[in-house]
């Protein structure tokens, strides 16, 4: 969960996302373990939830196209510059809807408890389920990009949809998506690098050989649109390296900015595939790359 400064509430299509406005007590959680649905320790939740200030929503859908929907955005905000970050557990209620809720039920709480707490649900009203989705005590994190603006929320909102709606006709593009949650939260920096790689690689599948100089052409033509192709291809020839040091164990402990480079590729990558409304197979990438080429002459 990342702060912001500037948002209050944003509503985009089927996501949302706003401050977290209340305390959650530990007797909350212990209420929802005993009467409610939890399918992770509350001790858990109460953990994560120390450092929770922004919660995000997603309207009139099961758990399973939830994760599938937040984890498309989470993407979506990396690629608008916000730093990696993860959503512990999901829900099917707000934290603030579901904070005070010990009071509410607890017959024996005063009324001046009770008249310091909100209206939330309760028992009566609902039943509140939780699961769990990314409990890392880890992430790879930006510094500098801990906020989220209305802007890159909407944008990233936007990309999104479009990007779920590419993965039904392309599915491999479903291992990008799950590589941007994963790899920032292995706490090796060289595994995470190495994690980064193997979803780029899926890319271009037809690489075999040569596979340096290879997959830097193929991404600095599928980037064209994003990005310079001769510093594109570089790029990627220099991060590619890297890679092959820490897949040999010729270095070990590489350094953030090395990992950063290779992440901003992937990046790069998705919002590329993104700009063009899809992705193109190494043959028509290299079909363009020859006929730019040619129209130069």
């Amino acid at each position: 969960m990342l702060p912001s400064e500037n948002l209050q509430k944003s509503d985009c299509f089927s996501f949302g996302i706003a401050r977290r406005e209340w305390n959650t007590s530990l007797f909350d959680l212990a209420t929802l373990a005993t009467k409610h649905k939890l399918h992770l320790p509350y001790q858990i939740m109460d953990v994560m939830l120390k450092r929770c200030n922004l919660e995000i929503w997603i309207k009139g859908v099961s758990y399973e196209a939830a994760v599938n929907k937040l984890s498309a955005l989470l993407l979506c905000l990396y690629i608008e510059g916000v730093s990696p970050t993860f959503s512990p557990f999901v829900s099917t209620h707000s934290i603030n809807d579901y904070s005070g809720i010990n009071e509410r039920e607890n017959e024996y709480a005063t009324k001046e408890a009770r008249a310091k707490l909100r209206q939330g649900v309760t028992l009566e009203t609902g039943v509140v389920e939780c699961w769990p989705v990314s409990l890392s005590f880890y992430c790879h994190s930006i510094h500098g990009a801990f906020s989220v603006s209305h802007e890159q929320f909407l944008n990233a909102a936007q990309k999104a949809s479009k990007w779920l709606e590419l993965e039904v006709k392309k599915p491999a593009l479903r291992v990008v998506r799950e590589a941007a949650q994963a790899a920032p939260l292995l706490i090796s920096r060289d595994q995470s690098l190495l994690h980064i790689w193997c979803a780029l690689e899926s890319l271009f599948p037809q690489v075999n050989s040569e596979v340096n100089f290879r997959l830097g052409l193929y991404l600095a033509q599928l980037g064209m649109h994003t990005q310079d192709r001769t510093l594109l291809f570089k790029r990627t020839k220099a991060a590619y390296n890297v890679r092959s040091k820490v897949a040999h164990g010729s270095i070990q402990n590489i350094k953030q900015d090395q990992w950063r480079e290779s992440w901003d590729l992937l990046l790069l990558a998705a919002n590329a595939i993104l700009v063009r409304g899809g992705l193109p197979d190494e043959d028509v990438l290299l079909t363009e790359l020859l006929a730019t080429n040619d129209s130069m002459e």
